[in-house]
């Protein structure tokens, strides 16, 4: 019997998975975060791997799915009028280790034959801190309530906004490295500009109300007040990549509005499916590395690998010593090291714009492996050398109190 439509879907689907349970199961059993098993399952189970899942139509559409619901749920979590309260350090930290991440790759791009637009997305794919990695990392190590560690989410935080401006910049970036005519730059500025507006005016006073009327129903009404905020991330994430651009700002920027109580009841109701798409989004993403790519490129992307640690590592341990952080500079490097789910957008976004398309994923995929893999064991030889350095120095103390 000829396999369907249908058929091919739920096979894809099944084997997507299957695959991102096991190895979830694996990393979770020798302590990495569950993430990266879902980047191998769908490097192995891929087009470039063993093949298993050859039509991507379906599942790329599931990822596109998933970065949509990721993002609103971003947006969802972070209330723009607590950015008032952060302080100035986290501020500090966050200038300082952007700026010398992103000029040290985009030089090491430039250097190793790049394009100048190219060195931009590349720069950019490995800019941003993936904050559910390096919260997860730091639960692992116990270290998540420090003063450090709260320092450094709150930086991840102000990366995000940071991320979602530079992926409204990037299509007119990519127009202009096209030699765009003056006319259609400046329309699509003005369509940022729009969008911008539209989604604040209608976020900031008409979704409110109409969510608030909703909830003060019944259960059921309250279902269909969760389903008519899912559908205003989509309808503004529609509208955003109709303006041309990534329909994840729209729907980043649509959550944002959404404040307070309304926040938190949304979240609480698309919680559940925004983890399932979440797992089909790295596996999508994995799917799409082409392992081969690094033989055929080595050069750039090895040295942009390298740069990407080293030059996040620097700004950060730079920026905590410009802070308040400063006796614990390292333990802010290593744990601001983990890239995630921002690469893997600006790399589609790149891809999708026909920039540097055949290195984007593999530099996406790679960076988010190495970066987290040595985040966690990093913090871990952190850790342990803080014990033993306790452990040398309070009997040493007693010793002194009771001569």
């Amino acid at each position: 019997m000829a396999s369907t439509p249908e058929f091919s879907l739920l096979l894809n689907l099944g084997l997507a998975i299957f695959a991102a349970f096991a190895f979830s199961i694996l990393f979770s059993k020798i302590k990495q975060p569950v993430v990266l098993g879902q980047l191998i399952a769908g490097i192995i189970i891929g087009p470039f791997g063993l093949g298993l899942v050859q039509d991507l139509g379906a599942i790329s559409l599931l990822a596109s799915l998933g970065i949509v619901l990721l993002l609103f749920t971003v947006g969802l979590e972070l209330d723009p009028l607590e950015i008032r309260k952060i302080g100035p350090d986290s501020f500090i930290l966050t200038t300082v280790e952007l700026t010398i991440s992103f000029l040290s790759v985009f030089g090491v791009a430039l250097l190793a034959g790049l394009t100048s637009i190219e060195g931009v997305f590349v720069a950019a794919v490995v800019a941003t801190t993936s904050t559910a990695i390096m919260s997860k990392i730091l639960l692992e190590s116990k270290s998540f309530h420090a003063k450090e560690s709260q320092m450094v989410i709150t930086a991840s935080v102000i990366e995000d906004f940071a991320t979602v401006f530079i992926l409204l910049l990037l299509p007119g970036l990519a127009a202009a490295s096209n030699q765009v005519p003056p006319s259609e730059l400046a329309l699509l500025i003005a369509k940022g500009i729009l969008l911008v507006a539209v989604i604040f005016g209608f976020g900031w006073r008409v979704a409110p109300l109409i969510i608030d009327r909703m909830t003060e129903g019944d259960q059921e009404y309250k279902e269909t007040a969760f389903l008519l905020a899912l559908s205003f991330g989509f309808v503004f994430a529609v509208l955003s990549s109709f303006l041309g651009f990534s329909p994840a700002v729209g729907a980043f920027l649509m959550g944002l509005m959404i404040r307070g109580k309304q926040a938190e009841f949304v979240l609480s109701k698309v919680g559940p499916i925004k983890d399932l798409f979440i797992v089909l989004f790295f596996v999508s993403m994995g799917t799409l590395i082409n392992i081969g790519a690094v033989l055929t490129l080595t050069l750039p992307i090895l040295a942009v690998l390298t740069t990407a640690i080293i030059g996040k590592f620097w700004g950060c341990w730079t920026g905590a010593k410009l802070s308040a952080a400063k006796r614990q500079a390292t333990r802010v490097g290593v744990s601001m090291l983990p890239r995630g789910e921002f690469s893997f957008i600006v790399a589609s976004e790149g891809t999708g714009l026909g920039v540097a398309s055949q290195i984007l994923f593999p530099i996406a995929g790679l960076t988010t492996l190495i970066s987290s893999i040595l985040s966690s064991i990093g913090m871990r030889l952190i850790k342990t050398r803080t014990m033993k350095t306790n452990a040398i120095t309070v009997p040493v103390e007693k010793v002194g109190k009771s001569e």
